[in-house]
């Protein structure tokens, strides 16, 4: 029987690329540092998948405190300092400036949903919707900008959410061309 079926181990099994997404190290400012998912320095770092389905879902939790953006943002989107759509027509964030405190250790999640019109961004903080907002446009990606000592860690689904991820939503499916 060995001829026709063979012997697999669950190392074996693994798939050819990993499903879950990571932040880019071509699409990330010069002044940004990036240990692990760990994301401090002054500037802004995409994530290395664009978000190609309906209903997407990623977390970023506050590790120090300090000025920080998070949202998403078209690849033309230029990554020098802290991203606002004040500053770039292109990024779509909530910021530390806005109405959203977050302290150390606390969790904002993203939620995004391209399945309607108009395309719409939403956070959470501890199971709450806290920030909406309308007419994203493109092709995106997530991204995160840090200053001020701020320290951002982004979770994509490599490891539990703390949060309660919403109804119909999942984490970001990596996409990668078969061309």
């Amino acid at each position: 029987m060995g001829c026709c079926v063979g012997k697999s181990t669950e190392e074996d099994m693994q798939p050819a690329f990993d499903p879950v997404i990571g932040l880019c190290d071509k699409m990330k400012a010069e002044g940004v540092t990036v240990k692990g998912l760990a994301i401090s320095g002054e500037g802004s770092v995409m994530g290395d998948s664009p978000v190609l389905q309906d209903k997407a879902y990623f977390e970023v939790t506050l590790v120090e405190p300090g000025s920080w953006s998070v949202g998403v943002a078209t690849r033309e989107t230029p990554l020098e300092g802290l991203l606002s759509q004040e500053k770039s027509p292109t990024a779509w964030t909530l910021t530390s400036s806005g109405s959203v405190a977050l302290g150390p250790g606390e969790v904002l999640g993203v939620a995004f949903d391209q399945g309607d019109y108009p395309v719409q961004l939403y956070f959470y903080k501890k199971g709450r919707q806290v920030h909406q907002l309308s007419g994203v446009r493109g092709e995106v990606l997530p991204v995160f900008s840090v200053a001020d000592g701020a320290v951002l860690e982004p979770n994509f689904g490599g490891k539990p959410y703390a949060e309660r991820v919403p109804s119909g939503y999942q984490g970001i499916i990596k996409s990668m061309s078969l061309l």
